[in-house]
């Protein structure tokens, strides 16, 4: 089954992705740097320009985290919109869908940790804090498959930040399934629905923090489990999954297109609520994974619906040119950031004097990799990976602008 209507480019959520998932790499670079041992001794200049910002400014870095929240939410909305017929339907065959969703992520996620696996060899043998051979082997197979957030051990050792991508695997898995259940809700049961996600996403943090009421800080692969365990991003997903549904945001429906285009939105307060968050001094623990679970989706959800409809000031930001070229390399920057932060800590252990360069190998390196990876190996294998499969099929894809938002 399928359909070749049009897809509508969403500009401003395409344009904003970006931003959320570069906030999610700066964040990273901010704990590096204040919440772990790794920038002592020889490494004590590592990422040290953090240390000249504003507060206000390393405040945004600390709360890096939250932008997970937002790329879920968003996943699950864009796909909705373009493949959630308004039969409650896949849009294409599961097999063709997978392929397709899968040829975006795979081969340059193979590439990279096959990068990274030669780069971290010789610490197996001379660094005596390194993982056992068969814990690094069994961390580099399910790393490899994207299978490794399900088991908090196997995330910290080769490629930490794509543990999102693997939640994301497991999630267009279950997506047509999802879409069949959710689908033979009412207009009435769906809004009851989104409106209970906050708190169904929050369950599992908050039976966590009642055995753990630390949030783990002393364990990292606790704080691991309840942050990084797919099936605990399924409602956030969903919700998203459900936005487009309730309010008829999709590629296969034409009368939200003509809705008027206001220069102010619910969604721009919200985004002016969650910056005001960001600005604020680092929460605890506990605080942390709250926020990050479920407390702030009512938020990111009205910035989704407003940002869909191209309405309010932030909208129009967003949609402005070159920010769909942006939003294009959000898988490439989950894929590469892990190997920049590596190389930028090659540089320094060979040469301490390099450190102030380590901050700009890891960001513009980071830009630029992605760039070049989204432009020639990315899309490009996708592509012909996709063709291949729909050849097979004898089935057509869905319209070029909808396959560029996919996530």
């Amino acid at each position: 089954m399928t359909s070749t209507n049009p897809a509508q480019q969403l500009t401003a959520l395409t344009g904003i992705r970006f931003f959320a998932v570069f906030h999610i790499f700066l964040h990273h670079l901010w704990s590096t740097r204040y919440e772990t041992d790794l920038t002592k001794g020889q490494f004590a200049g590592m990422y040290e320009q953090l240390d000249a910002l504003p507060a206000w400014l390393n405040n945004i870095l600390a709360h890096g985290y939250l932008s997970t929240s937002f790329f879920f939410l968003l996943s699950g909305f864009i796909l909705a919109y373009l493949y959630w017929t308004p039969g409650g339907e896949l849009a294409l065959t599961r097999k063709v869908f997978w392929w397709s969703r899968f040829s975006r992520v795979y081969p340059a996620h193979l590439i990279v940790l096959a990068l990274t696996l030669v780069l971290t060899l010789p610490r197996f043998f001379f660094d005596p804090q390194a993982p056992s051979i068969p814990l690094a082997i069994a961390s580099a197979l399910s790393t490899a498959t994207l299978t490794h957030a399900w088991v908090p051990p196997f995330v910290p050792i080769f490629s930490w930040p794509t543990w999102a991508l693997s939640a994301i695997v497991f999630l267009y898995l279950l997506m047509p399934w999802l879409m069949r259940w959710l689908a033979r809700l009412t207009r009435t049961q769906m809004i009851a629905l989104i409106a209970a996600m906050p708190l169904i996403s929050l369950l599992p943090t908050l039976v966590f923090l009642q055995f753990i009421p630390d949030g783990g800080e002393h364990n990292i692969h606790w704080q691991i489990f309840i942050g990084s365990t797919p099936l605990f991003w399924v409602p956030h997903f969903a919700a998203g999954m459900l936005v487009s549904r309730i309010f008829g945001i999709s590629r296969f429906e034409h009368a939200w297109r003509e809705k008027p285009k206001r220069w102010w939105a619910f969604g721009d307060l919200a985004l002016i609520a969650l910056i005001a968050i960001s600005i604020t001094d680092p929460q605890e623990l506990p605080i942390r994974h709250v926020l990050r679970h479920g407390l702030l989706m009512p938020l990111y959800l009205l910035v989704i619906h407003d940002f869909a409809l191209g309405r309010g000031f932030f909208a129009r930001l967003f949609s402005m040119r070159g920010m769909d070229f942006l939003g294009q390399l959000s898988f490439s920057i989950f894929i590469w950031q892990n190997l920049l932060m590596m190389i930028s800590f090659i540089v320094v252990f060979t040469n301490p004097a390099g450190a102030p360069a380590a901050i700009w190998i890891a960001l513009i390196g980071l830009l630029a990799i992605s760039i070049l990876s989204t432009r020639f190996i990315e899309k490009p294998l996708a592509a012909r990976l996709r063709g291949r499969m729909l050849e097979r099929q004898s089935v057509p894809g869905p319209a070029a602008a909808g396959v560029s938002q996919g996530v």
